[in-house]
């Protein structure tokens, strides 16, 4: 079982990237306090899917920066906490082009990143 966000986890995620066109959206997650350090990814959105980029691939530019904790980001991960209510908390903030995030909200309330087997696979 791969840690989540360690280099093993994200060699585990399904590939993203390499479809054409232009992303729809993508969001740069910063997390502090993992067990490896500070990590970087980025979610990429093109229609109704996404994935994820680790920080070891080219980043594109983001049109949105998200930034948390590990704690906080793994209950996102682990499905016991949203992402809005660890905005409400405090516990996330974004910055950027939060009109591009608004825009894509009705087709980012129903994507998982996460495949059921992996989330099942996954430590915290």
């Amino acid at each position: 079982m791969a840690r989540f966000l360690s280099r093993a986890w994200f060699d585990e995620l399904p590939r993203v990237g390499d479809e054409p066109g232009d992303p729809d959206l993508i969001v740069e997650v910063a997390v502090s306090g993992t067990p490896d350090g500070d990590v970087r990814y980025q979610v990429v959105v093109r229609g109704e899917r996404a994935g994820v980029v680790s920080q070891e691939a080219a980043f594109l530019p983001a049109q949105v920066e998200m930034k948390s904790d590990y704690a906080t980001l793994s209950g996102i991960a682990g499905g016991k906490l949203s992402a809005l209510d660890a905005l409400a908390a405090g516990q996330a903030r974004v910055s950027g082009d939060i009109g591009a995030l608004s825009a894509k909200q009705p087709s980012l309330s129903g994507l998982d990143l996460l495949p059921a087997a992996m989330r099942a696979g996954t430590t915290y």
